[in-house]
Protein backbone atom coordinates (compact mmCIF):
# COMPACT_ATOMS: atom_id res chain seq x y z
CA UNK A 1 0.00 0.00 0.00
CA UNK A 2 2.92 2.38 0.66
CA UNK A 3 4.06 1.84 -2.94
CA UNK A 4 0.53 2.54 -4.18
CA UNK A 5 0.38 5.81 -2.22
CA UNK A 6 3.78 6.84 -3.61
CA UNK A 7 2.65 5.99 -7.14
CA UNK A 8 -0.49 8.08 -6.63
CA UNK A 9 1.67 11.05 -5.61
CA UNK A 10 3.76 10.73 -8.77
CA UNK A 11 0.70 10.29 -10.95
CA UNK A 12 -0.92 13.39 -9.48
CA UNK A 13 2.06 15.46 -10.57
CA UNK A 14 1.52 14.46 -14.20
CA UNK A 15 -2.25 14.85 -14.12
CA UNK A 16 -2.96 18.43 -15.32
CA UNK A 17 -2.35 18.03 -19.08
CA UNK A 18 -4.15 14.69 -19.18
CA UNK A 19 -7.14 16.06 -17.26
CA UNK A 20 -7.52 19.15 -19.41
CA UNK A 21 -7.71 16.98 -22.52
CA UNK A 22 -9.93 14.16 -21.28
CA UNK A 23 -11.91 15.00 -18.14
CA UNK A 24 -14.60 17.37 -19.43
CA UNK A 25 -13.15 20.53 -17.95
CA UNK A 26 -12.42 18.99 -14.57
CA UNK A 27 -9.60 20.38 -12.47
CA UNK A 28 -7.24 17.77 -11.00
CA UNK A 29 -6.20 18.01 -7.39
CA UNK A 30 -4.53 15.93 -4.73
CA UNK A 31 -5.24 16.00 -0.99
CA UNK A 32 -2.80 14.83 1.68
CA UNK A 33 -4.27 14.11 5.11
CA UNK A 34 -2.50 13.37 8.39
CA UNK A 35 -4.61 12.02 11.25
CA UNK A 36 -3.82 11.33 14.90
CA UNK A 37 -6.53 9.38 16.71
CA UNK A 38 -6.90 8.40 20.36
CA UNK A 39 -9.25 5.60 21.36
CA UNK A 40 -11.61 6.24 24.26
CA UNK A 41 -10.66 5.06 27.78
CA UNK A 42 -6.96 5.03 26.85
CA UNK A 43 -7.57 1.96 24.71
CA UNK A 44 -5.02 2.87 22.06
CA UNK A 45 -4.01 5.30 19.35
CA UNK A 46 -3.48 5.43 15.61
CA UNK A 47 -1.62 7.58 13.08
CA UNK A 48 -2.63 7.60 9.44
CA UNK A 49 -1.54 9.09 6.13
CA UNK A 50 -4.15 9.37 3.40
CA UNK A 51 -3.77 10.52 -0.21
CA UNK A 52 -6.82 11.55 -2.26
CA UNK A 53 -6.02 12.04 -5.96
CA UNK A 54 -9.12 13.41 -7.62
CA UNK A 55 -10.92 15.69 -10.05
CA UNK A 56 -13.08 18.70 -9.22
CA UNK A 57 -15.81 20.24 -11.43
CA UNK A 58 -17.46 23.63 -10.86
CA UNK A 59 -20.80 22.50 -12.27
CA UNK A 60 -22.75 19.28 -12.75
CA UNK A 61 -24.35 16.54 -10.69
CA UNK A 62 -20.97 15.62 -9.20
CA UNK A 63 -18.50 18.30 -8.12
CA UNK A 64 -15.69 16.05 -6.91
CA UNK A 65 -14.55 12.46 -7.46
CA UNK A 66 -11.59 10.96 -5.61
CA UNK A 67 -9.71 7.78 -4.86
CA UNK A 68 -8.70 7.23 -1.23
CA UNK A 69 -5.45 5.47 -0.30
CA UNK A 70 -4.69 5.17 3.43
CA UNK A 71 -1.90 3.64 5.46
CA UNK A 72 -2.56 3.47 9.22
CA UNK A 73 -0.38 2.40 12.13
CA UNK A 74 -2.49 1.30 15.08
CA UNK A 75 -1.52 0.62 18.70
CA UNK A 76 -3.94 -1.11 21.09
CA UNK A 77 -3.63 -1.54 24.84
CA UNK A 78 -5.41 -4.53 26.41
CA UNK A 79 -4.78 -6.33 29.73
CA UNK A 80 -1.31 -4.84 30.04
CA UNK A 81 -0.31 -5.94 26.54
CA UNK A 82 0.50 -3.71 23.59
CA UNK A 83 -0.57 -4.79 20.11
CA UNK A 84 0.60 -3.04 16.94
CA UNK A 85 -0.88 -3.35 13.49
CA UNK A 86 -0.60 -1.75 10.05
CA UNK A 87 -3.88 -1.32 8.20
CA UNK A 88 -4.73 -0.03 4.75
CA UNK A 89 -7.85 1.41 3.15
CA UNK A 90 -8.86 1.82 -0.47
CA UNK A 91 -12.03 3.65 -1.46
CA UNK A 92 -13.84 5.82 -3.99
CA UNK A 93 -15.78 8.86 -2.89
CA UNK A 94 -17.85 11.57 -4.58
CA UNK A 95 -19.16 14.94 -3.44
CA UNK A 96 -21.96 17.29 -4.44
CA UNK A 97 -21.79 20.94 -3.36
CA UNK A 98 -24.81 23.12 -2.57
CA UNK A 99 -25.01 26.88 -2.04
CA UNK A 100 -27.82 28.49 -0.02
CA UNK A 101 -26.59 32.11 0.09
CA UNK A 102 -23.44 33.96 -0.99
CA UNK A 103 -21.50 32.70 2.05
CA UNK A 104 -23.58 29.83 3.46
CA UNK A 105 -23.54 26.42 1.80
CA UNK A 106 -22.71 22.78 2.28
CA UNK A 107 -22.18 19.48 0.55
CA UNK A 108 -23.18 15.84 0.52
CA UNK A 109 -20.38 13.28 0.29
CA UNK A 110 -20.49 9.50 0.02
CA UNK A 111 -17.81 6.79 -0.02
CA UNK A 112 -17.52 3.05 -0.69
CA UNK A 113 -14.32 1.19 0.18
CA UNK A 114 -12.45 -1.69 1.76
CA UNK A 115 -10.33 -1.81 4.91
CA UNK A 116 -7.45 -4.30 4.85
CA UNK A 117 -6.59 -5.66 8.31
CA UNK A 118 -4.53 -8.61 9.48
CA UNK A 119 -7.68 -9.79 11.24
CA UNK A 120 -11.16 -9.04 9.95
CA UNK A 121 -10.92 -7.08 6.69
CA UNK A 122 -14.26 -5.69 5.59
CA UNK A 123 -16.14 -3.52 3.09
CA UNK A 124 -17.70 -0.31 4.32
CA UNK A 125 -19.17 2.99 3.27
CA UNK A 126 -20.36 6.31 4.59
CA UNK A 127 -22.61 9.26 3.84
CA UNK A 128 -21.77 12.74 5.10
CA UNK A 129 -24.02 15.80 4.98
CA UNK A 130 -22.14 18.98 5.90
CA UNK A 131 -22.61 22.73 6.26
CA UNK A 132 -20.05 25.42 5.41
CA UNK A 133 -19.78 29.16 6.02
CA UNK A 134 -17.25 31.36 4.23
CA UNK A 135 -15.56 34.35 5.84
CA UNK A 136 -13.16 35.71 3.24
CA UNK A 137 -10.51 33.03 2.54
CA UNK A 138 -11.60 31.02 5.62
CA UNK A 139 -14.33 28.38 5.45
CA UNK A 140 -15.91 26.98 8.62
CA UNK A 141 -17.06 23.40 8.26
CA UNK A 142 -19.32 21.06 10.24
CA UNK A 143 -20.12 17.55 9.00
CA UNK A 144 -21.75 14.42 10.36
CA UNK A 145 -20.43 11.17 8.89
CA UNK A 146 -22.48 7.96 9.18
CA UNK A 147 -20.08 5.02 8.72
CA UNK A 148 -21.40 1.49 8.24
CA UNK A 149 -19.74 -1.86 7.46
CA UNK A 150 -21.37 -4.09 4.84
CA UNK A 151 -20.46 -7.29 6.69
CA UNK A 152 -19.35 -8.55 10.10
CA UNK A 153 -22.21 -7.19 12.19
CA UNK A 154 -22.20 -3.79 13.87
CA UNK A 155 -18.67 -3.83 15.33
CA UNK A 156 -17.38 -1.36 12.75
CA UNK A 157 -20.48 0.87 12.64
CA UNK A 158 -20.07 4.36 14.06
CA UNK A 159 -21.04 8.01 13.65
CA UNK A 160 -18.47 10.79 13.34
CA UNK A 161 -18.80 14.52 14.02
CA UNK A 162 -16.16 16.64 12.24
CA UNK A 163 -15.56 20.36 12.84
CA UNK A 164 -12.93 22.85 11.80
CA UNK A 165 -11.72 25.72 9.62
CA UNK A 166 -10.13 25.70 6.20
CA UNK A 167 -7.95 28.41 4.65
CA UNK A 168 -7.79 28.88 0.88
CA UNK A 169 -4.33 30.41 0.53
CA UNK A 170 -4.69 30.94 -3.23
CA UNK A 171 -6.18 29.17 -6.25
CA UNK A 172 -3.71 26.29 -5.88
CA UNK A 173 -3.23 25.78 -2.14
CA UNK A 174 -5.64 25.09 0.73
CA UNK A 175 -5.08 23.95 4.33
CA UNK A 176 -7.74 22.51 6.63
CA UNK A 177 -7.72 21.49 10.30
CA UNK A 178 -10.37 19.17 11.73
CA UNK A 179 -11.44 17.89 15.12
CA UNK A 180 -13.36 14.61 14.92
CA UNK A 181 -15.27 12.65 17.56
CA UNK A 182 -16.76 9.18 16.99
CA UNK A 183 -19.59 7.33 18.72
CA UNK A 184 -20.59 3.67 18.49
CA UNK A 185 -23.65 3.39 16.26
CA UNK A 186 -25.42 0.93 18.60
CA UNK A 187 -24.40 1.78 22.17
CA UNK A 188 -23.71 5.50 21.52
CA UNK A 189 -20.57 5.16 23.64
CA UNK A 190 -17.62 7.37 22.71
CA UNK A 191 -15.16 5.50 20.46
CA UNK A 192 -12.39 7.98 19.77
CA UNK A 193 -11.23 11.54 19.19
CA UNK A 194 -8.94 12.67 16.40
CA UNK A 195 -7.16 15.67 14.91
CA UNK A 196 -6.78 15.86 11.13
CA UNK A 197 -4.67 18.18 8.99
CA UNK A 198 -5.34 18.34 5.25
CA UNK A 199 -3.36 20.02 2.49
CA UNK A 200 -4.90 20.36 -0.97
CA UNK A 201 -3.02 21.20 -4.15
CA UNK A 202 -5.16 22.14 -7.16
CA UNK A 203 -3.56 22.17 -10.58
Amino acid sequence: MKKIIFAAMLASMAAPTFAEATLFGGRPQVVYELEHERVANQGGRANALTVYPGIRWKEGWINQAELMLTHEHEVEYADGDVERANNQKFAVRIKKDVQFTEHFGGFFRTLVGHKFKSEGSYNYGYVEPALTYEIGPVTLYSGYRIVRAFSGGHTNDYDLLRLGPGWEINQHHEVEVRYARAWDAVTRAKRSEAVEIEYTYRY
